[in-house]
């Protein structure tokens, strides 16, 4: 009986040490978003100027996207996966979503839960900048939303079963286009094998974003709603299609917002984005409210 409990004794405190050892091998990952309209902070009860071509007024009714493959790097560019914590609401294991509007003002049809803050895990290191990319990973963009955990059972993010989610969702008015221009960015020219039921999109639409220089500590990803709309004249829409851009080639009004994003549009080269950047974080960044 003593040797019993002596064996006992000894396999609990290898199994302590072991879970106390696995934890010490990893450390917390906090990367903080901050949404801003060139150099003003995004609100939603704000009317910004300036927007696009001709300069337009925009208001804001939804901000939200999705964002996945999360990885930091080394001053060598070597890169390591950020695991992400399931919190049960805005973050699965897999992907995160960002949530900018609080139901307030023009938003007054969202919700009042922000979540700006990209929460996980890492191998502990010298870590100097951050890559991630905007989406839903294929793997996920296909299966059935109603089975799915939050944040992949929003209705509002969703196209239709076959095409999957909207990876990003941002709805405006402008002072041309009183009843709508938005981006409902998604993948494209999506079939589904009859013999397998196995969706593949050709047009994928995951832009990436790479930070060489990240202190997590002190920067936040700024994500530039002016920057975003730079270059389009977001007062009219191209006749015959969706208000806005849907992320359809043909469209024109996704060119220079495809562009922005660092995203090949109609076979064109994938530019450089200019859509986030980084910067020192403000005291009001890294919010979740509940």
């Amino acid at each position: 009986m003593k040797r019993l409990s002596i064996i006992i004794a000894i396999v609990l405190t290898s199994a302590i040490f072991s879970a106390v050892f696995a934890q010490t091998k990893t450390q917390p990952v906090v990367i903080n978003f901050q949404a801003v309209v060139g150099d003003r902070a995004f609100d939603c009860r704000e009317t910004y100027a300036g927007i696009g071509t001709t300069g337009s007024k925009m208001t804001v009714s939804d901000f939200r996207f999705y964002v996945h493959d999360v990885r930091l790097t080394d001053a060598k560019g070597r890169e390591t996966p950020v695991a992400l914590t399931n919190d049960g609401k805005f973050q699965t294991e897999k992907v995160a979503l960002l949530d900018f509007e609080n139901g307030e003002g023009n938003c007054a049809s969202g919700t009042k839960e922000l979540n700006t803050t990209l929460r996980g895990t890492a191998p502990k290191g010298r870590y100097t900048g951050v890559k991630f990319r905007i989406g839903v990973p294929e793997e996920l963009n296909h299966l059935d939303p109603t089975l799915q955990p939050s944040p992949l059972n929003l209705s509002k993010m969703l196209w239709s079963w076959q095409m999957g989610y909207k990876f990003a969702r941002i709805d405006t008015k402008t002072s041309g286009r009183p009843n709508g221009y938005v981006l409902h960015l998604g993948s494209t020219k999506c079939e589904t094998d009859a013999a397998t039921q196995k969706t593949v999109c050709r047009v994928e639409n995951r832009p990436e974003f790479a930070f060489a220089k990240f202190d997590p500590a002190q920067d936040s990803v700024k994500v530039d709603l002016k920057a975003l709309f730079a270059g389009a004249n977001v007062d009219v829409n191209q006749e015959n299609t969706a208000a806005g851009c849907m992320s359809f080639e043909g469209d024109g009004d996704c060119g220079p917002i495809f562009k922005n994003l660092g995203l090949s549009f109609e076979g064109a080269a994938a530019p450089k984005q200019t859509f986030m950047r980084a910067g020192k974080a403000s005291k009001t960044e890294g919010t979740k409210t509940e």
